[in-house]
């Protein structure tokens, strides 16, 4: 297949995105109760849900996402840049989590309240992983058809 420079594009960005991602959810399954996870991994604090439920919901995450989540974008976006049909199938697959799990931490921060209401929460924090999911996993179901 033709590696144009879109391709090149969002081979990258899914590598950036997954190897931050990855990176502080492996930090998260090492650590899962240190301040700093609760801080700048989990988000909000277990003093305002059911701790048990807190911490088994991140945990959830933080054991997919290195382990599951990243190998399969890793391997997509290698296979992606490559050429390759099966590195846009692969990437295909990676596109599903991105914006099905924020569908539930979407459900999960609103309707237990413990995220802060703001713009650059819900846009910038939130918003880049379904937005990136859903460009990638349409760019790569396209770039299938071909």
């Amino acid at each position: 297949m033709e590696v144009t420079a879109l391709t090149w594009v969002v081979a990258v960005t899914g590598l950036v995105l997954v190897g931050l991602l990855g990176s502080v959810q492996l930090v998260a399954v090492f650590r899962p109760r240190s301040p700093w996870t609760i801080k700048n991994v989990y988000g909000g604090t277990p003093d305002k849900t059911d701790p048990t439920a807190y911490f088994a919901f991140n945990q959830g995450s933080a054991w997919a996402d290195p382990f599951f989540l990243a190998p399969l974008q890793v391997a997509g976006s290698v296979g992606m840049v490559m050429g390759e049909r099966w590195g846009f199938l692969l990437a295909l697959a990676a596109s599903v989590p991105f914006w099905y799990t924020a569908i539930y931490f979407f459900i999960w921060d609103r309707a237990l309240g413990f995220r802060e209401n703001t713009f650059y929460y819900w846009v910038i924090i939130w918003g880049i992983w379904p937005v990136f999911g859903i460009f990638e996993g349409v760019y790569c179901f396209i770039r299938l058809l071909e």
